[in-house]
C-alpha cells in the first residue's frame, strides 16, 4: 500500500487560493511531500497518516471556494520532466555524470554504468575520485567550478583501466556560485573509431564520382585529401574529358569551407566584353546596359568559399593582371568602383592547355602561373589507366539504364576488348559517349560488341541498301565545317582565336566543337 497520494487540483485564478489549499490541509494534519503552482492548477503529493481518508480530504478541498476539481494522478510533472530527462540522459552515447559542490555523484547514468562496470545505486553519493581517480586536474577544476574541454585522461581503478575523453560544465546558481558540475566522458577509442567512420563517409560521399580503384586514381584521392585542409590555391591539368571539375568538387566537399559557396565559372564561356564584369561585378550605372543596383562579381559571390575557375588558360591577357591581384592582394575592385574590396576565398583552376608553353608564346602571364601553380595536380588521361575502364563501363550502365528505363544486364567481354585497345582522345567523356550510343542501340539485355561505335565515321545507317555513294549535301557541309574547325582548334589552341581566325563568335564555336566532339588539346 503507498503511503502518500498525488492530487490534481484545477481551480480559478483568485488571490489567497493557494493559502486556502494549504490551511485546509494543515487543519487535517496533513504532510505536504511536494507542491506545484501553475495558473488554475496545482498538483500536490500528501503523506497519509493515520486519521487519512480520501473520500473526506478530497470533500474538503472541493468545498474550498473556487475549487473545480479534485482528482487523484499518478504522476506529478516534475516527475514527468525528470523521467523524460533521464531517458534522455541514459539513451545518450556517451558517459554522464553530475557532481554537486562536494565532488559527490548525484547523476550517474547507463552508458557509465557499462563505462565503469558498475552500477548507478552503487556510484550516488561516492566522491567523484572513485570513479575517475585521483586525476588533480579534474578534480581541482570541478572544485573550483570550472570548465574544460576535451581532457585526455586516464583512468585507472579496480573495475576500468584506459584511456578517455573528458568535457565538463560547471552550473552556478544565481548568484554565480558553483552548485556543481556536468562531466560527459567518452572511450577514446571509440570516439577514434566514430571521427575514422565518419571521415570515411564524407570522403566517400566526396570521391562518390570518381569511378576507378587505378594505383594513378587512389594516390589522387589521397593528394585531394591532403591538400583539401589547406587554403593553397590549385591548379589542376589534365585533358579535356578527364573529369578535372569532379577532382575540385571533391577537394571543395573536404575541405573546411564545405558549408559555403562553391561558384564555377568557365573562363572560356565569357563573353570578351563582359568577362571583368562577371568576375569581379560593378557598379550601379558602370555603363551603358548595367544594372540599377549594380552586381556582384563571381569572387565576390564565393567569398568565404570556393571557385573553381575551368580553362584558366582562356583568359584575356588584360584580365590574367587584375586577377593577379586577386591572388596577391586578397582584393576585387568592381568595375565603376574605386573602393578594394577584401575577400577570402579558396581558388582552384583548371586547365588542358600547355600553360609553360603560352608562357613562353606571351599568352599567359608569367607570375599568374606561378600565383596558381602551387598545388598541381595532374589527372592521367584514360589511355593510361584502362584497369579502370571496367569500373566506368559497369558505372556508366547502371545510370543509363535509369535513365533510358533499360535493362542491361551483361556487357559482352568483346565489347571491354575493343574499348581496351581504343585511345579515348576524349577521355571518359568519350567513353560515356560510347556506352550511350551502344545503349540507344541496343534490343536486348547485353552489351555486344556489333553495338560498338567509336566516331561518327561509323555510320548508323546501313548503306548497304543505298543506290548512290553519293552523300547529302548536308553531310558535305558538316563535315567540311568540322574539318575546318579542328585545322583551327589543332593551331591556335584558344577557342577564342579560332572563332576570331573562321570569322564567327566564340559561342559559335564552342557550340560547332560540341557537336562534333572536336578534342581540344
Amino acid at each position: 500500500m503507498k503511503n502518500s497520494i498525488k492530487l490534481e487540483i484545477i481551480t480559478e485564478d483568485r488571490l489567497g487560493m493557494v493559502l486556502d489549499i494549504l490551511n485546509a490541509l494543515y487543519n487535517e494534519n496533513m504532510d505536504i511531500k511536494s507542491l506545484e503552482v501553475f495558473p488554475k492548477r496545482i498538483y500536490m503529493k500528501i503523506n497519509k497518516n493515520s486519521s487519512y481518508n480520501k473520500s473526506i480530504l478530497i470533500k474538503k478541498i472541493k468545498n474550498i471556494r473556487g475549487v473545480v476539481t479534485v482528482k487523484k494522478t499518478d504522476i506529478l510533472p516534475y516527475e514527468k520532466n525528470k523521467k523524460k530527462l533521464f531517458t534522455i540522459i541514459d539513451s545518450l552515447e556517451e558517459g554522464v555524470i553530475f557532481v554537486n559542490e562536494k565532488c559527490q555523484i548525484e547523476v550517474f547514468n547507463k552508458y557509465c554504468e557499462n563505462l565503469f562496470n558498475t552500477l548507478k545505486e552503487n556510484a550516488i553519493k561516492k566522491h567523484i575520485k572513485e570513479i575517475l581517480g585521483q586525476n588533480q586536474l579534474i578534480l581541482d577544476a570541478l572544485k573550483m567550478g570550472k570548465n574544460y574541454d576535451n581532457l585526455q585522461i586516464f583512468i585507472n581503478n579496480k573495475n576500468k583501466k584506459g584511456m578517455y575523453i573528458s568535457t565538463a560544465r560547471a552550473i552556478k546558481d544565481d548568484g554565480n556560485k558553483s552548485i556543481g558540475s556536468v562531466i560527459l566522458i567518452k572511450d577514446l577509442q571509440e570516439t577514434i573509431e566514430i571521427a575514422n567512420s565518419i571521415k570515411y563517409k564524407e570522403e566517400e560521399e566526396a570521391f562518390k564520382g570518381m569511378i576507378g580503384n587505378s594505383v594513378c586514381m587512389e594516390n589522387l584521392k589521397e593528394i585531394c585529401k591532403s591538400v583539401a585542409k589547406t587554403n593553397s590555391t590549385i591548379l589542376i591539368r589534365g585533358e579535356s574529358g578527364t573529369g578535372k571539375e569532379l577532382f575540385a568538387k571533391a577537394i571543395y566537399k573536404l575541405s573546411l569551407r564545405n558549408n559555403k559557396n562553391f561558384v564555377t565559372v568557365n573562363c572560356a564561356g565569357l563573353q570578351d566584353n563582359l568577362i571583368e564584369s562577371e568576375l569581379f561585378g560593378y557598379e550601379s550605372g558602370s555603363f551603358t546596359g548595367a544594372k540599377s543596383n549594380g552586381k556582384q562579381g563571381f569572387f565576390k559571390l564565393a567569398n568565404k568559399g570556393t571557385i573553381f575557375l575551368d580553362e584558366i588558360g582562356e583568359l584575356p591577357l588584360n584580365i590574367q593582371c587584375k586577377f593577379l591581384r586577386v591572388l596577391q592582394e586578397g582584393t576585387i575592385r568592381k568595375i565603376g568602383s574605386a573602393k578594394e574590396e577584401k575577400i577570402d576565398v579558396r581558388i582552384i583552376a583548371a586547365t588542358n592547355r600547355n600553360l609553360e608553353e603560352m608562357v613562353l608564346k606571351g599568352q599567359f602571364r608569367e607570375d599568374l602561373y606561378y600565383r596558381l601553380n602551387v598545388v598541381p595536380i595532374v589527372i592521367p588521361p584514360l589511355r593510361e589507366r584502362k584497369e579502370d575502364i571496367q569500373l566506368l563501363v559497369d558505372n556508366f550502365v547502371k545510370i543509363l539504364n535509369k535513365n533510358f528505363h533499360k535493362n542491361i544486364r551483361y556487357v559482352d567481354k568483346k565489347f571491354i576488348s575493343k574499348l581496351l585497345k581504343y585511345d579515348f582522345p576524349g577521355n571518359i567523356r568519350e567513353l560515356e559517349n560510347i556506352i550511350e550510343r551502344a545503349m540507344n542501340l541496343c534490343s536486348d539485355n547485353i552489351l555486344s560488341d556489333k553495338k560498338f561505335i567509336i566516331n561518327t565515321s561509323n555510320t548508323l545507317i546501313d548503306n548497304k541498301n543505298s543506290e548512290s555513294g553519293a552523300l547529302p549535301l548536308q553531310d558535305i557541309v558538316e563535315k567540311a565545317e568540322k574539318s575546318a574547325i579542328q585545322s583551327a582548334v589543332n593551331e591556335y589552341k584558344s577557342l577564342r582565336k579560332v572563332g576570331k581566325v573562321l570569322g564567327v563568335s566564340h559561342t559559335t564555336v564552342m557550340n560547332k566543337v560540341k557537336k562534333y566532339g572536336i578534342v581540344c588539346k
